[in-house]
């Protein structure tokens, strides 16, 4: 059992520590530090550590500081009092400060941040009477990437096979930077990683593509995000497709003709590499007198003439291969202008020629419609209504009579080219229109007194030995 005078002291102690449990607990009488878990620190610049103190109203502050947890232990490596001020170690003292020391700050700023700067801190604040608070940070350091783009190994050629266009690199980064393309091209990306010292790696990313011609000048673009970054990084690489010499020759509009003057032909080549030879040759005969070559134009210093019809070609060449190109040239006897005007006033006399045509055929086709004989009794007998009965058959029919007769015409017509051994005459006689049915009655007639009766059919007959030719009567016959 303990003495009394220990258990005497044993009771204050603790009746003390109750009470400053308690003003911690109502926060009258209470502090607190706040600093960030990790801090990430980029190697070769700068670093801060932030330290937020909270004191109570009933308390003082009467010194902050900071250590660095080493694997021997923890060293001091920054102390602020406010009486006496601050205090830096000697192998801090260049490189370590606080930003603005007060009762409710303890933050420091650290310059030039290395490898060996990666550890534990922790910022501790005493207080009067409460003691000793305190709150750790990790720092860790990172390391930006260097980043640059490389072409690749061989020239890019029109036409050739897959090959590396470039590649875009981030060096010693830690951690390992995150590297793409952005193109829009149909090519693809092969990513390598490298491990470095301290911990750094290396990325490096290819692009592969087959060169054409058609995207020269076009860029891609090197893409690196890291966390050391603000932004992300970003590098253009521009192309550059080497391709042989594409051919214009300007100047020949197909209008040449005889006499024509300043005339000439300009051979323009697009390459790359730029062209460096030009020629000029005539392939169907030799190069005509009074033409000159001038870098890479075909002068005419002359009128045209007929003979300088003919093929020309012009030569281009660069460092990756010979190109030409062929012109057919035709020296007309006109030119386009003039030849226009003669098919014009040749097309105007045609048309002329062809309009009197025209116009004499229409009144030649009037003139013999009204010259043309009237239509011939023989031809309405022929078209005669379906209801005409036939007449008898007979070996030989005579000519048929025209209309309104007499009946001395009639005999006249019975005796034409007679034959000794027949007699002829001619009778009238009045048959019914149907001979199974009665006369019907038509209609009155306008001014008329009544309906009329349909009159027989009046015929005419020519006897001639036994055998009887009938004569129709075709007004009758309608009545």
């Amino acid at each position: 059992m303990l003495p009394s005078s220990q258990r005497s002291n044993l009771r204050q102690h603790s009746k003390v520590a109750l009470f400053h449990l308690l003003l911690s607990i109502t926060g009258v009488w209470c502090s607190q530090v706040v600093v960030p878990q990790r801090v990430s620190a980029v190697l070769g610049k700068n670093v801060t550590l932030e330290c937020r103190v909270e004191v109570g109203s009933n308390l003082t502050l009467t010194q902050s500081s900071w250590e660095r947890r080493l694997p021997s232990g923890s060293v001091t490596v920054a102390v602020y009092n406010p009486q006496f001020g601050t205090s830096i170690p000697p192998e801090f003292v260049n490189r370590l400060y606080f930003r603005s020391p007060s009762s409710h700050d303890a933050t420091i700023i650290l310059e030039n941040v290395g490898f060996s700067d990666v550890g534990i801190y922790t910022c501790k604040v005493a207080t009067f009477p409460l003691g000793n608070t305190q709150a750790s940070t990790t720092v860790s350091v990172l390391v930006e990437p260097k980043v640059y783009v490389s072409a690749g190994s061989t020239a890019l050629i029109d036409g050739g096979n897959e090959t590396v266009v470039a590649t875009c690199i981030a060096e010693r980064a830690r951690p390992p930077a995150e590297v793409s393309w952005e193109s829009n091209l149909f090519g693809q990306s092969e990513v390598q990683l490298f491990d470095d010292v301290n911990g750094t790696t290396s990325t490096q990313v290819r692009y592969i593509w087959q060169p054409t011609r058609h995207v020269q000048g076009h860029a891609l673009t090197c893409v690196v995000r890291h966390p050391a970054l603000q932004s992300d990084f970003r590098i253009p690489y521009q192309l550059n497709v080497q391709f042989a010499p594409d051919i214009t020759v300007v100047g020949y509009d197909g209008d040449w003709y005889m006499g024509r003057e300043n005339v000439q032909m300009m051979c323009k080549a697009n390459a790359n590499p730029p062209a460096h030879h030009f020629r000029w040759i005539r392939l169907d005969s030799e190069m005509p007198e009074g033409v000159e070559i001038i870098n890479s134009t075909l002068l005419f210093l002359r009128p045209l003439q007929r003979n300088d019809s003919g093929v020309y070609r012009c030569e281009v060449a660069n460092d990756i291969n010979l190109r030409s190109r062929d012109v057919r040239i035709l020296i007309q006897d006109q030119s386009q202008a003039e030849r226009s005007n003669s098919i014009t006033v040749a097309g105007a006399v045609m048309g002329a020629v062809l309009a009197l045509f025209l116009s004499v055929v229409f009144i030649i086709v009037i003139l013999t419609a009204r010259k043309a004989p009237p239509t011939a009794f023989t031809d309405k007998v022929i078209d005669l209504p379906p209801t005409h009965k036939p007449p008898p058959p007979y070996s030989e029919r005579a000519p048929a009579v025209p209309l309104g007769v007499h009946a001395s015409q009639v005999a006249w017509l019975c005796q034409v080219n007679p034959a000794p051994e027949h007699t002829r005459r001619a009778d009238r006689r009045y048959e019914p229109t149907d001979r199974q049915q009665p006369p019907t009655m038509r209609p009155a007639l306008p001014g008329t007194q009544g309906p009329t009766q349909q009159r027989p059919r009046l015929e005419w007959v020519c006897h001639q030995s036994g055998t009887d030719r009938v004569y129709i009567n075709h007004r009758e016959h309608y009545v």
